[in-house]
């Protein structure tokens, strides 16, 4: 049985990973700014459009996959929040401080991942890390059954994420507030400064470890194909055949006669 090379992820793949997360950051950002600077909306409606903009982006992506998960059910709630603030307050602090709320829950949701069911991190990452793969799909299934340091590390991983939106949904209420409400621009952006460095920090982290995951992938796929349940990898090393065996032989054997004529 063959099988395809298990491959790092290419451009297309991480761009499609990376670029809801990288939408959530700069639609609401630059959205509060064209909407409040250049077209002249006061604060509380650029930041309601701007934030639903983005929700919108998120909406898309949930009707495409034909699945209402987590992910969607934040979306709906933010959705449901953003309406239910216009009515209940004009403070713009109130509104920036909104996303606080479902980063809190997804923080939650990565946390309890990790001891409960499988981590986030691992699921999500299925896809990518198997490539469509029959073969590998079952040494990624078969590495969180068989290998403790592929659980650890995938966990250690999920609770990167988990922290990082915890600590930045605690961060983005205290810059809020910590700004009269005459100077919320400047508050709005520094709110922003935290999410931004523990997402970078988290996925280099997550760079850190994808190398280690791969090859406790690999030590399971191997030992999958010695039990004649998958196909080898094609980039596995191969027994050595005769041929080899006989040159590695005489290049010995060469080295020896060059070794005793030089000591005689």
């Amino acid at each position: 049985m063959k099988t395809s090379a298990a491959k790092s992820p290419g451009p297309t793949q991480k761009f499609r990973a990376l670029a809801p997360m990288v939408l959530d950051l700069v639609i609401p950002i630059a959205g509060f700014y064209v909407l409040h600077q250049l077209v002249g909306l006061d604060q509380v409606w650029a930041l309601t459009l701007a934030g639903a903009a983005g929700g919108l982006w998120a909406l898309i992506h949930t009707i495409r996959r034909r699945k209402l998960d987590v992910i969607g059910l934040l979306v709906v709630l933010e959705m449901a929040l953003t309406v239910a603030l216009l009515f209940l307050s004009d403070d713009p602090r109130l509104v920036a401080a909104k996303p606080s709320f479902y980063t809190l829950l997804a923080a939650v949701y990565l946390l309890l991942t990790c001891v409960a069911g499988r981590p986030l991190v691992y699921v999500a990452a299925t896809p990518m890390a198997t490539d469509g793969d029959p073969d590998r799909t079952v040494a990624y299934e078969q590495a969180w059954e068989r290998s403790q340091p592929f659980r650890t590390r995938e966990r250690m991983v999920t609770a990167a994420f988990g922290l990082a939106a915890l600590v930045d949904s605690v961060l983005r209420v205290f810059v809020v507030y910590s700004f009269d409400v005459d100077k919320f621009n400047e508050s709005f952006l520094l709110s922003q400064l935290p999410g931004i460095v523990l997402i970078v920090a988290v996925l280099l982290f997550t760079k850190s470890q994808i190398k280690v995951l791969h090859g406790l992938v690999d030590e399971v796929h191997d030992q999958l194909a010695a039990e004649g349940a998958i196909g080898p990898r094609p980039d596995a090393d191969q027994p050595a055949t005769v041929a080899d065996e006989t040159r590695g032989t005489n290049k010995a054997r060469e080295a020896d006669e060059a070794l005793n004529g030089a000591t005689r």
